[in-house]
């Protein structure tokens, strides 16, 4: 398979820590945070967690004949859906060779990551969306620090989506024909940090409190679904394929049953202060709402709004500056770039055209606030001006891949993003981040032009979300 994670991903949504600004003068010098000698954190036990967080799923889709493998219309689209999601679960880890955690675990998540499914044969249309799902795994962590867990994780999982009741994609009025809910089972590989719970507003947690960062990849198989009025009529089988990204944050409660305990000395503090560089790898999704109007018009020609999808691989370079404000809060401002091929499906709902579309290229600006949870890690949440380039696509016919001679221009997007991520220090000036960001885009109008003029116009507002694994380089300048 071509979907693996490279290195440890950890996606997260960080604490944002709000104290008063003491009087007394500026320090001539910009502060290192050193903790006080701590208690050793014991990683053995069984434990229960719970949290949330948000997903974006990418399914490949195709209409057959009723009954058969003959499609109706015959080119792979993809379609796209997004939304929140909660989660619960439980597990077993266990301590060994000082520095390293093995698990195994089990969790559910509930949520509405809700898109669009298409029959293409007489153009239904219907909201589909992952209610739950549910995983059993193991998982292998390094300790970067002795509060500090960085993992990977993998197994099965089994996920259930909606029943999608069809409306006419021209009017969106009532067609009578609905696709049946079906549990799809695939496999999932994933990574994040662990970290023992900061104190957060004067709250002092006890032993056995953790906070988790969670980025996972779930691929499931093809179902083939009817599209039927329950009263024997059949309007076509839809072939349909999802890939599933999440990102969740979550509260770990370990009641540390036994197990070695190790009282290995912990690193000295680092300088989180000065200019740095960074680049890395990641992998990314989209969804994008869709319509189809007259050229030059609000008016609708296929008028419900519908949900394409994309994913796939970039890579980011960018520079920085932090600066240690107070003891445990570091303040930063940034740039970066990101050269990607996040592909997917645009739709010219009109004469039944498709065609492949990417974002090829991102850059985003913005600030970061962090919360120093050990001299070594830093969690933070981060969010600016982004941009975002998506390719041009050349429009084949969806029932059988012919070209059209149509085309949709190359564009640029602007937007903002959120995000969040930790860092550790795993080496004088060297540092290892893990984040996830969420970018929201405006919407474009893309005009299907060929020689004549064009024939529709198709508007297009994605929704992003990447997690990246990154090298960073602090020169330290400021001590």
């Amino acid at each position: 398979m071509r979907f693996r994670l490279i290195g440890t991903f950890a996606a997260a949504l960080s604490f944002s820590l709000l104290q008063a600004a003491s009087a007394a003068d500026m320090p001539v010098k910009a502060p290192i945070y050193k903790a006080p000698v701590a208690a050793v954190t014991n990683w053995t036990g069984l434990y229960v967690n719970g949290g949330f967080g948000y997903g974006i799923w990418s399914a490949d889709t195709t209409t057959l004949v009723p009954g058969t493998t003959t499609c109706i219309l015959c080119v792979d689209q993809v379609q796209g859906g997004k939304g929140w999601l909660g989660v619960v679960g439980v597990g077993y880890d266990y301590q060994f060779a000082q520095s390293f955690v093995a698990g195994v675990f089990g969790d559910v998540n509930f949520g509405s990551i809700k898109g669009t499914l298409q029959d293409q044969g007489p153009f239904f249309v219907g909201d589909t969306k992952e209610q739950w799902a549910w995983a059993a795994g193991a998982r292998l962590g390094y300790l970067l620090t002795p509060d500090a867990l960085a993992y990977v994780n993998g197994g099965y999982t089994s996920a259930r989506f909606s029943s999608a009741t069809m409306v006419n994609a021209f009017a969106g009025a009532p067609t009578g024909f609905f696709t049946p809910a079906v549990t799809m089972n695939g496999w999932f590989v994933g990574g994040g940090a662990e970290i023992v719970m900061p104190s957060v507003l004067g709250i002092q947690f006890g032993p056995g409190w953790f906070w988790r960062n969670e980025y996972r990849y779930a691929s499931y198989g093809s179902k083939t679904l009817t599209d039927t009025d329950g009263a024997g009529g059949v309007a076509a089988d839809i072939t349909f394929k999802p890939a599933v990204q999440t990102v969740t944050s979550q509260i770990v409660y370990k009641f540390n049953t036994g197990g070695p305990t190790y009282h290995a000395a912990p690193p000295p503090p680092a300088n989180w202060n000065g200019f740095y560089v960074n680049a890395g790898l990641g992998y990314g999704g989209w969804a994008a709402d869709t319509t189809t109007v007259v050229p030059g018009t609000g008016t609708c020609v296929l008028c419900e709004t519908q949900r394409q999808g994309g994913k796939g691989w970039l890579g980011a370079v960018g520079a920085g500056f932090d600066y240690v404000v107070m003891p445990r809060i570091v303040a930063g401002v940034f740039g970066d770039v990101n050269f990607s091929s996040l592909k997917g499906s645009i739709q010219d709902q009109g004469p039944f055209f498709e065609g492949d579309i990417k974002q090829d290229w991102a850059w985003a600006a913005g600030a970061r606030a962090g919360w120093v949870v050990t001299p070594q890690v830093l969690s933070y949440v981060n969010g600016g001006y982004t941009a975002a380039h998506f390719s041009g696509t050349n429009m084949v016919l969806t029932f059988n891949g012919a070209a059209t001679g149509f085309s949709t221009p190359a564009f640029t997007a602007s937007g903002w993003f959120l995000g969040g991520g930790v860092e550790a220090a795993v080496a004088p000036g060297w540092f290892w981040r893990n984040e996830y960001r969420s970018a929201r885009y405006e919407s474009k109008t893309l005009p299907d032009t060929a020689a004549g003029g064009p024939i529709t116009s198709i508007t297009f507002k994605p929704t992003v979300q990447t997690v990246t694994s990154q090298l960073v380089y602090k020169f330290n300048w400021m001590r």
